[in-house]
């Protein structure tokens, strides 16, 4: 081993480490004792066939202060297996500048022979993601790319954020999964609390229990987690966050919601600004818009904030909850869903509506509202309770360029935390997607002619929550758009588009144009139609002999199809498919065939259902799948017969 690499890394290792926490010892890296010997004690690829890397450490450190300042620590080291573990040689952390302190305590390669490589500190790179913003310029994010990667290294690093200045003090959230897709060897949890401070868990499919000790008046909870395997991927398999089929806890630290509600309140109503300039333009703005009722007037500020004030997508996070003043905002006409919200709020205080800040959970499949944190929300929109003590809100997404005012807020139904101006907060539930009003209209018509080559005409109609289809459209050029329709094999003669901006209509898109080989011609008087049944039949999912973990659904929308051929004059279907119908607690769905003379029509329906199918339940499932297969190999390709010559004059 290099005696020079070695010195490096050991040097590099104590002056960063000269500047860590002294509440608790920074791991030692691997390069203060033996590299030689701790490489031989690693797994190896045949241990682990099927992983790119294992974690042999992962360990992370969280220590509150009496004043409510943090320190957290992370310690990793990870065996690189193959080429497809070098993605772990990679690392970046997000902090917030005048809130927060980042420093690397040591990161070094050690080489598959032993060999300390360890990282230059000039190549800790650091950024500004939204540099062009002059509202973010304070959040930064350092990176560095870990040197010398090779299959058989282990990769190691230690990095501490201090907060220097805490936005919501004593708020300590983690979640902690059991297992990841990569072997674990080590996995620890650490956490230190001032003793007026409890820490709370719920636990899902583990018993897991923490060593607790104290000392110095602090009290410590440490959890270890050992010798966990990989979870190996199966197609349609529950997300790692399913708490129903993967072992985890979480822990946190506050007793209830109200702090955040009445902390969030008053950050929010400070930031609530007025000035002549914003006054002058919400009076004008009301008066140009004919706006007369209160449901007018907050139409026209919801559409003035959400598609003339620019959306900068800063996500909420540590230190990035505070708003932008509602003036600011406006002079500069761009920001990001806090400040987006914060300027819509004053809009309407100003006119006398009262619209109140929502803070949106980051996960709603993994949200737990017995589990009281800030760091459970990652967006803000606002509501206004309409009319006013019924309970029903207005929901209204500053971020959302391309929304319906007055329609659902999100893809899915989501617990929202509304929070009322004295300072209250509760949870509601928005409204999810309905199937008769947010849905999907396919109309295709096929013209064949004698050669199995068509003219086609295809609409489609995107209603209520899908109409917000249109924002690609709307940030895609014309030839961009010609050519993503020439890449489905449709030679384009015609594009017509509805009003992209009008987002209270909706939004259409008729092609036409036309397609080689619809069809194939078997000989003049015999056509093949392939693809008619267009049946769901999992193939992907049971051609495996077995299963470990559930088969996952997932909700999605309505959508209707119904698409016509016109085939040659004297050309029939020779046998009309029987119709299909499925009404599984995971899909329904329908397939129904019209026939009249040369002309034959398909239409069908599919609404997908969120739902669980239980490995026990995998062979039952497979049976199923394979009558579905068998309906839609019957009944794929139908065959059109001439019944009447071109030249017949009956």
């Amino acid at each position: 081993m290099s005696k020079m690499y070695l010195a490096l890394a050991v040097l590099l290792a104590v002056f960063l480490s000269s500047c860590a926490s002294t509440g608790s010892a920074v791991i030692k890296s691997v390069a203060e004792s033996n590299p030689v010997e701790y490489l031989k004690n690693t797994p190896k690829q045949e241990d682990h066939p099927n992983a790119a890397a294992v974690v042999l450490l992962s360990h992370a450190y969280i220590e509150v202060n009496e004043d409510g300042t943090e320190l957290s620590r992370e310690t990793s080291k990870y065996k690189i297996l193959s080429e497809r573990g070098y993605n772990f040689g990679q690392k970046s952390i997000g902090y917030k500048e005048g809130y927060s302190e980042v420093k690397v305590v040591y990161a070094n390669t050690i080489r598959a022979d032993g060999t300390v490589v360890p990282l230059d500190p000039k190549d800790i790179k650091e950024f500004s993601p939204y540099a062009n913003y002059d509202f973010y310029t304070d959040i930064k994010e350092k990176r560095f790319t870990m040197p010398a990667l090779e299959p058989g290294c282990v990769v190691e690093y230690c990095i501490e954020v201090k907060t220097i200045k805490s936005v919501y003090p004593f708020d300590v959230f983690v979640p902690f999964k059991m297992q990841d897709m990569v072997p674990l060897k080590e996995d620890l949890l650490e956490i230190v609390l001032p003793e007026k401070l409890e820490l709370q868990t719920a636990m899902f499919l583990t018993d897991v229990k923490p060593e607790i000790t104290k000392t110095g008046g602090k009290k410590r909870y440490f959890f270890k987690n050992l010798d966990k395997p990989e979870i190996l991927p199966e197609t349609g398999m529950p997300r790692s966050y399913d708490r129903e089929v993967f072992p985890q806890f979480v822990a946190w630290t506050l007793k209830d919601w109200d702090g955040i509600a009445r902390w969030y309140n008053e950050l929010v109503r400070k930031q609530m600004t007025m000035n002549k300039e914003l006054e002058d333009f919400t009076n004008n703005l009301i008066k140009e818009a004919g706006a007369k009722t209160d449901k007018e007037k907050i139409r026209a500020i919801f559409y003035f904030v959400a598609q003339k004030v620019r959306y900068v997508a800063v996500e909420l996070g540590p230190n990035t909850h505070e708003p932008h003043s509602a003036v600011e905002v406006f002079k500069k006409r761009y920001g990001d869903c806090k400040d987006k919200t914060t300027l819509m709020l004053s809009m309407m205080k100003l006119i006398g509506i009262e619209a109140v800040p929502t803070l949106v959970p980051s996960n709603e499949e993994a949200f737990d509202e017995k589990t009281p944190s800030l760091g459970a929300f990652n967006h803000v929109i606002a509501a206004v309770e309409y009319p006013a003590g019924s309970g029903s809100y207005i929901w209204l997404d500053g971020t959302d360029e391309v929304a319906a005012f007055e329609g659902v807020p999100f893809w899915q139904a989501a617990r929202v935390f509304v929070i009322t101006p004295d300072g209250k907060g509760r949870f509601v539930k928005t409204p999810k997607p309905a199937d008769d009003r947010d849905y999907i209209n396919y109309e295709t018509t096929m013209k064949i002619d004698e050669n199995g080559d068509a003219e086609l005409t295809l609409f489609t109609g995107y209603y209520g929550k899908m109409a917000e289809s249109r924002y690609s459209y709307k940030y895609t050029s014309p030839d961009k758009r010609k050519k993503s329709i020439e890449e489905r094999g449709i030679e384009l003669e015609s594009l017509d588009i509805a009003d992209v901006a009008n987002t209270e209509i909706p939004f259409t898109v008729t092609i036409k144009g036309k397609v080689k080989g619809v069809v194939q011609k078997v000989d003049d008087d015999t056509m093949l139609l392939s693809g008619v049944a267009n049946v769901e039949a999992y193939e992907g999912i049971v051609s495996a002999k077995e299963r470990k973990y559930p088969i996952s659904f997932d909700d999605g929308f309505y959508s209707k199809n119904k698409v016509t051929y016109i085939f040659p004059e004297g050309f029939e279907v020779k046998k009309v498919p029987p119709e299909f119908t499925r009404d599984d607690p995971y899909k329904k769905s329908s397939i129904k065939y019209f026939s009249e003379k040369n002309k034959f029509q398909v239409a069908s329906d599919v609404k997908n259902m969120k739902y669980k199918i239980l490995p026990k339940d995998f062979e039952e499932f497979k049976t199923y799948a394979h009558k579905l297969k068998k309906y839609k190999t019957d009944y794929s390709n139908l065959v059109f017969v001439r019944t009447k010559k071109k030249d017949d004059k009956k």
